[in-house]
């Protein structure tokens, strides 16, 4: 063991005046309360940002294969060709999934109300777990039974402007050739509720048969494949960018008769990721001024150990101890104050963060936040890193103002009072 970490450990952080001991629980007190704040705001916006990133998800795919609309293409209603799903589904990596789905724009109306929506339709086997987890009445029509081809899923808000409920009965007319308009007699089966307001009002779920025999298609038909599942934003871009590429080598080859476009989930809610993004810039400046905040209260502990210590500096010259090693010892007996606030910040903040979690005791306006609670994100490695960063910013802060030492003359250290 060294002689200033020897020494260190031997010099009590309790000294006997009550102001100089109410200065060092201040500072320890300061340093949790950055550690606090610095482990809640990153825990506040990985949360925000996976919850929303979640939403968006589960409304819009992350990636959508539609063919490309052409003069001279031969089909009113362009269909995805098969030959391009297989070729997708094999591309894809494990934990990517692809469904057929068709979207269709429709006015519901009820006696007293109409609005307009997007019927998004899927098959029997599409994983309805985002609309699952949001249901709040009703349930998940078995789209596998004719019986149920004409039930639908629509958002509570939705259901509230149309004044109707679970079981309830609207008509849907839908646009078709030539201006002529269809109806179907549509039965309400589910309500949900995401709480973000700009997908409730538009879309509604509904059966993929119904669609295609709305609009005549074959069986085993769609408009678009969408594609969930992909890990993060840069397995995303790169899947984009790979079936981009597959869809011009196929048609090239001619292993397919038309063209497909990818469209990426970051140019369809290009708004909201954006929106995400300003996020980590508000978390940076929350950080940066945290962590000067704890700085500071850690330079002040140093100067406050250093004038209570000033006749024990002395004795140390006197008896030959280097200016170097008299700094050493300060600054480690000033980071046990950090040490002791990094463990009581981190127990605090971690306990903050977790009875949120279970508990949501914080509540947000959904309207404004999407979200009816402040959701957070515990992640161990950001709160590791976080500390490390915290100790290491701290030791080299700390070298500059011990340079006080050497100004400290023995003769006059010794009597000092």
């Amino acid at each position: 063991m060294s002689f200033p970490l020897f020494l260190a450990r031997h010099i009590s952080l309790n000294p006997h005046s009550k102001g100089a001991r109410s200065g060092l629980i201040i500072a320890i007190t300061g340093i949790s309360l950055s550690i606090i704040v610095m482990l809640v705001s990153i825990a506040v916006m990985m949360g925000f940002k996976q919850e929303v990133r979640q939403k968006i998800m589960g409304f819009e795919a992350q990636l959508i294969v539609a063919p490309k609309v052409t003069a001279d293409s031969t089909s009113m209603i362009p269909l995805v060709d098969s030959a391009m799903v297989s070729l997708i589904a094999t591309s894809l990596p494990p934990e990517a999934n692809a469904a057929l789905t068709i979207r269709q724009p429709a006015i519901l109306k009820t006696p007293t109300s109409f609005a307009g929506t997007v019927i998004k339709a899927y098959d029997a086997d599409y994983d309805w777990k985002f609309i699952r987890s949001n249901l709040i009445e009703g349930a998940i029509p078995d789209y596998a039974q004719d019986s149920t081809i004409y039930h639908v899923v629509i958002s509570k808000t939705l259901a509230e402007n149309l004044e109707v409920g679970t079981g309830d009965k609207l008509d849907a007319y839908f646009m078709g050739n030539g201006g002529a308009y269809r109806t179907r007699r549509l039965k309400i089966a589910g309500l949900f509720d995401s709480h973000f307001s700009d997908y409730d009002l538009h879309y509604i779920f509904a059966s993929l048969p119904m669609l295609r025999r709305l609009g005549g298609l074959p069986e085993g038909s769609a408009t678009l494949l969408e594609i969930n599942g992909l890990g993060n934003d840069d397995e995303i871009d790169k899947t984009a960018s790979e079936i981009t590429g597959l869809a011009i080598e196929s048609l090239y080859q001619g292993k397919t008769n038309q063209l497909h476009t990818v469209e990426n989930i970051h140019d369809s809610a290009a708004i909201y990721f954006n929106w995400l993004a300003l996020l980590d810039t508000n978390v940076v400046v929350i950080l940066t001024l945290m962590a000067l905040l704890a700085m500071l209260t850690l330079v002040s502990s140093l100067f406050i150990l250093i004038l209570r210590r000033v006749n024990m500096i002395g004795v140390l010259k006197a008896l030959g101890a280097s200016n170097r090693l008299i700094r050493r010892t300060f600054v480690i007996l000033t980071m046990r104050l950090l040490f002791y606030g990094l463990v009581i910040g981190n127990i605090v903040g971690i306990g903050i963060i977790l009875l949120q979690h279970y508990t949501h005791v914080i509540p947000l306006n959904p309207e404004a936040y999407y979200l009816d609670h402040v959701p957070v994100l515990l992640d161990m490695p950001s709160v590791i890193v976080l500390n490390i960063a915290v100790a290491a910013m701290s030791a080299i802060v700390l070298i500059l103002p011990s340079a006080a030492i050497s100004t400290i003359p023995p003769s006059r250290a010794i009597n000092y009072e």
